[in-house]
């Protein structure tokens, strides 16, 4: 299996859900089927690892998964108990078929753990079998982007595939038992994320089904599919572009900034959500190096074309100034239409709230309590996936969720953790922006005072010629130059500077991110305060998984209101 944590390449994950009883003298259709949607899949995809996860329910999972590493696909299993309890599911062929692929090198396997496996010994009761495989499939629709499901299109098994696909696009709960119509694939027009999609592959349910019965599956890719897959695999892309220019090797880590004694029981968890952090900060730092220099040269150029026209009108009416002038304009011009589709601003935004999510997630994985936070739902109540690609935050989300939520759940209070997380992250962050909000304040108040003095300086030239305009007319400074136009032209100059400088505060949003800066140094301060005075783990819990919430949510909602300044919001035409 392709190990994608060097190279931090974040992968697609399609979940497959197969049918309990679906016709092995399908085989080979159901094969070529599946065969027909990797490729199609990976024809999106050419540089980013394709990935599955599988739960082994079914002979139709079998068949599945042998399909896809046939075609060199990584493949994980999960099993929603050992592997002794899970085989009476299985004949004896299938069952010889699960051990074989079980035990192959290539192929990782998660054993899911649950409150009621954990009591129930040897043997199982009925309700506790049913409790796992429900289990199994919240984390299949959990930890996928996009869900398989091999299907005949009419039965509602408990926990099976129209079950889970209904679930996993919003239709039924675990508790409704009202039957009701799987759509397979709807459009929908505000919106850029592709949650909730399913590609179905119609199988018999049994021997001697007639194919024709089965309902069709959608045979074009959705276009929002395919717009994320687009994304993605361009997400992936920029970092090769970067690793092989040899700009990443000075990275930033989260995993490098525990103490060197940090036991951390999950490090292969943490190394893969430092990989995407460093990834994406990486590819934020470098577009907004872009987008910043491309706002300074619009500023330049803005201040230029300004500065042409006033020694034009007021000092030397040249020709020479009006073809600057235009050479300016046109130049902008060029670079505007040039560049437009590079889209170095809105990727700057996307990655870094990317990066800041992975910030958040690696502490609170570090807590185990990344699953009580629910990023995922933080994004959807921000609205900020609803944006053109910002829907990679979901995609980089279900590449580093947790396998089993239950055993993360488990884990023992650490204290030395506890330290850890309060000394890398909550006092790490608390004085990273108590400096930026020092700094930012002292910028913008050095700022208003030569805003001040030049608005002084305006305002006295203007005083000067409204008192003393026939005398400056009569006096020459150069052949040609009266005082008068000379007052006039620094008059404009200073006002021309005042624009273009607010300009460029606009396009930077300083004032907006001393907003931000000060509202995050409150979150952390407020956490600090709370964490000194309390003992018991589970209020020290309580007080991590809300400052995740409060620090995921303020990140997306200034990233909003960044995004909103350049850009229209989504919305239907």
């Amino acid at each position: 299996m392709a190990d994608s944590t060097h190279t931090a390449n974040t992968p697609f994950i399609v979940g497959v859900l197969g049918y309990l009883d679906f016709d092995p003298h399908n085989g080979p259709r159901l094969h070529n089927a599946v065969t027909a949607f990797a490729a199609e899949i990976k024809r999106h995809l050419p540089d980013t690892e394709l990935q599955i996860i599988v739960g082994m329910l079914t002979s139709a999972d079998l068949l599945v998964v042998q399909s896809m590493l046939d075609l060199a696909v990584s493949v994980e299993t999960v099993l929603p108990m050992p592997l002794e309890e899970y085989s009476r599911n299985f004949s004896a062929d299938a069952l010889t078929m699960l051990k074989d692929l079980s035990a192959r090198p290539d192929i990782r396997c998660t054993i899911l753990r649950t409150p009621a496996q954990a009591s129930a010994g040897d043997s199982c009761s009925s309700a506790q079998r049913h409790a796992m495989y429900a289990n199994l499939t919240e984390a299949l629709s959990r930890r996928s982007s996009l869900l398989l499901t091999v299907w005949d299109g009419h039965s509602a098994l408990p926990g099976g595939a129209a079950n889970t696909g209904l679930r996993h696009v919003g239709v039924r709960s675990d508790g409704d038992a009202s039957e009701a119509s799987l759509v397979m694939h709807a459009e929908v027009d505000d919106a850029d994320s592709a949650d909730g999609l399913i590609s179905w592959i119609p199988a018999a349910e049994s021997a001697g089904a007639a194919i024709g019965t089965v309902p069709p599956s959608q045979q074009s890719m959705p276009a929002q599919l395919a717009r994320q897959l687009a994304e993605l695999n361009g997400y992936n892309r920029e970092f090769q572009h970067l690793l092989a220019d040899g700009r990443f090797d000075r990275r930033d880590s989260l995993l490098a900034s525990l103490p060197g004694d940090a036991r951390c029981d999950d490090r292969l968890m943490l190394v893969e959500i430092d990989a995407q952090y460093a990834k994406a900060d990486a590819l934020a730092v470098h577009f907004q190096w872009r987008s910043d220099r491309l706002f300074h040269l619009f500023g330049v150029m803005a201040f230029g074309m300004g500065l042409a026209y006033l020694i034009y009108d007021k000092l030397d009416q040249a020709n020479s100034l009006l073809g600057a002038y235009l050479v300016l304009l046109l130049f902008g011009l060029a670079v505007y239409h040039a560049l437009r589709d590079k889209h170095w601003f809105a990727k700057h935004l996307s990655y870094r709230a990317i990066a800041e999510t992975m910030r958040a997630t690696f502490y609170l994985r570090l807590a185990s309590l990344d699953q009580q936070v629910d990023a995922a739902r933080v994004l959807a109540l921000s609205g900020i996936n609803r944006f053109h690609g910002f829907g990679l935050i979901t995609q980089v989300l279900t590449a580093v969720a947790v396998p089993d939520v239950h055993a993360a759940a488990n884990l023992d209070f650490d204290p030395q953790r506890s330290r850890y997380i309060e000394q890398t992250w909550i006092d790490s962050q608390h004085r990273y922006f108590v400096a930026k909000v020092a700094k930012l304040k002292r910028s913008s108040l050095r700022m208003k005072r030569l805003k001040n003095v030049l608005f002084f300086v305006v305002l006295l030239v203007i005083i000067a010629l409204f008192l003393f305009d026939r005398t400056m007319r009569r006096s020459n400074v150069a052949p040609g130059v009266s005082l008068e136009k000379l007052l006039t032209f620094f008059e404009g100059l200073l006002a021309l500077l005042l624009g273009v400088w607010q300009l460029h505060e606009g396009k930077m949003a300083s004032r907006e991110l001393l907003w931000q800066y000060r509202n995050l140094r409150n979150h952390f301060a407020r956490a600090r305060q709370k964490l000194s005075r309390l003992t018991t783990s589970s209020e020290r819990n309580d007080i991590l998984v809300a400052l995740g919430r409060d620090s995921l949510m303020e990140s997306y909602l200034w990233t909003i209101h960044r995004y909103h300044r350049e850009h229209e919001p989504p919305g239907k035409n």
